[in-house]
Formats: structure tokens, sequence, C-alpha cells
């Protein structure tokens, strides 16, 4: 009885966790985001990553990483960045029939405090990479063995489809950068850090893109 009640009580607890952005409308309706416009977003992150460690589904976080994966990590920010791209202009091209030129980096922050910004960036990474890696992996790579592959999947579309209210064409972007973070995770034998610090490098490339109201990439 009690093995199957700790299946059950992982499965919900993946559950729980799972829509992190249902949060994100409460706090906006509290006017959170005139501290900053995606605080509210890091806020629902947050209280789903303290559930999943009270929970003890968090597993072993691992946080030592190699010099060679920490640079790793951080050059596959620029790879997550130009396969967006390429998608957003792919997309654009069958829905369109043309070729767009310019692809245009909008603020998503009033930039009235970069150093909060930095912090609530971070924050937001780390927390995600919390929940869709290490708690995502765990449950279903350690508990439920079900094939890495597979589990690779699982993360990157779950954490694709939490980016759904960017647009629709924001979640395939989200699940191809999804694998790519679930990949350098499992390849630097589970280190929190490595997949981090790509999510962290890439959200922090846009935010200094976005400089000016929009910043063109030719």
């Amino acid at each position: 009885m009690n093995f199957h009640t700790h299946y059950l009580s992982a499965l919900l607890v993946l559950i729980s966790i799972s829509f992190p952005t249902c949060l994100i409308g409460i706090f906006i309706k509290l006017n959170l985001g005139r501290i900053n416009n995606i605080l509210p977003n890091t806020l629902s992150y947050i209280l789903f990553s303290l559930i999943a460690f009270f929970t003890g589904y968090i597993g072993n976080i691992t946080f030592n990483i190699s010099i060679y994966f920490a640079t790793l990590s951080f050059i596959i920010s620029f790879l997550c960045i130009g396969l967006e791209i390429i998608e957003a202009i792919i997309a654009h091209f069958i829905k369109y029939k043309f070729w767009i030129k310019n692809i245009e980096v909008h603020k998503i922050m009033e930039k009235k405090n970069i150093f909060f910004d930095i912090i609530i960036i971070f924050t937001g990474a780390f927390c995600e990479e919390i929940i869709f890696r290490q708690v995502f992996f765990n449950i279903l790579y350690n508990i439920f063995n079900i094939n890495i592959y597979i589990v690779i999947i699982i993360s990157a579309f779950i954490y694709s489809i939490n980016h759904i209210y960017f647009g629709t064409n924001a979640v395939i972007q989200k699940f191809i950068t999804g694998i790519i973070y679930s990949l350098i995770f499992v390849y630097s034998s589970f280190s929190i850090t490595s997949s981090s610090i790509t999510h962290f490098s890439q959200n922090m490339i846009l935010y200094i893109l976005s400089s000016n109201n929009k910043e063109r990439l030719h």
C-alpha cells in the first residue's frame, strides 16, 4: 500500500506543479506588475518551487559543474536565441508567404531598477529549471523509471505550454529551447547549474538587446 501511495503522491505533486503560470493572473490582479512586468511570473515559480521542496520530491540537487559545461551552457544560450529567431522566420513565411527582413526584440521590463530586474530574471529562470528539469526528471526518470528521452520531451512540452500567454508561436519556440535546456541538464550529470546558466543567459541577452524600446536584429 505504501508503494502505491508513494507513486500516487509523486504523480499528484507532478500535476500540481505543472502549470505555475496559473497563478500569474492572480498576481496581475494584485497589480504587482507595476513593480516589475515579470514579477508575477517569477513569484508563481517561486511558490511552486517551494511546494516541490516541501513535498520532498525535488530530489538531490546537483550544483557542481565543470568549467567546460559552464562555458558551453553560456554559449548554448546564443544557440537558443538563434533557433527561436529561425522558428519565427519560418513560421512567418508559412503564414504570410514572404520572408521577413528584421526581427524586433521588444522590451518586457520598464528598467526602473536594473539590479532588481537582474535578480527577478535570475530567480525566474532558476525556479523554472527547478520545476521543469529538477523535479520533472526526479519524478519521471528516478521514480517512474520513464525513458530519459521521453522525459526530455515531456519536460520541454510542459515548459512550452506555460508560455502560451506569449502566443501559440511562443509555445513552439519554448519547446525547442526546452529540449536544449533538458539536454544540457542531462549531459552535465543533472546539474541544475548548467541549464540555469543557459536559461538565465538567454533571458539576459534578450534583456540587453531590448535596452531601448526595441532593437532590430538584421
